[in-house]
């Protein structure tokens, strides 16, 4: 359901209206537990290893890919295009996962800064950079979507 309020200046009508072209999508992929919040920032190393994922309050059963995607962004925000596609050919690599409805999941994870960036107390030269990085993911997202 399309809030009545919608973040003009992350483009959210545009992602809603292709989100909404995409329904309904079709199901590819096993229902699997999600970390909801799934980035760089919620894991723990110690000794070069993974040793603990940590704040799972938004976890449920969905789609992996929704969990990619959410990563790919914030991938993409810390380190970069080149960082983020090699993470995505990386995960592809060690699992079975159906990658071809990323797309509508980028644009999903697309949606959760929406109306929300402006009180992450950013520095405002990073939130620039950062809202200019969302427009290219969102701009590749809704260019790789299958027309319908």
């Amino acid at each position: 359901m399309r809030p009545s309020n919608l973040d003009a200046s992350m483009g959210e009508d545009r992602i809603r209206d292709a989100l909404e072209s995409a329904q309904p999508l079709p199901q590819v992929n096993e229902p699997v537990l999600l970390h909801g919040d799934y980035w760089p920032g919620n894991l723990l190393w110690k000794d070069g290893e993974l040793a603990a994922v940590i704040d799972w309050e938004d976890a449920a059963i969905g789609d992996p890919l929704a969990d990619l995607s959410n990563a790919r962004l914030e991938i993409l925000w810390a380190f970069g295009i080149a960082v983020m596609h090699e993470f995505t050919d990386h995960y592809e690599s060690l699992t079975r996962v159906d990658i071809t409805t990323l797309p509508y999941w980028d644009l999903c994870a697309a949606l959760r800064p929406c109306s929300t960036i402006s009180g992450w107390g950013l520095h405002a030269a990073t939130e620039q950079r950062m809202r200019g990085l969302h427009r290219q993911f969102v701009a590749r997202a809704i260019e790789a979507l299958p027309v319908r």
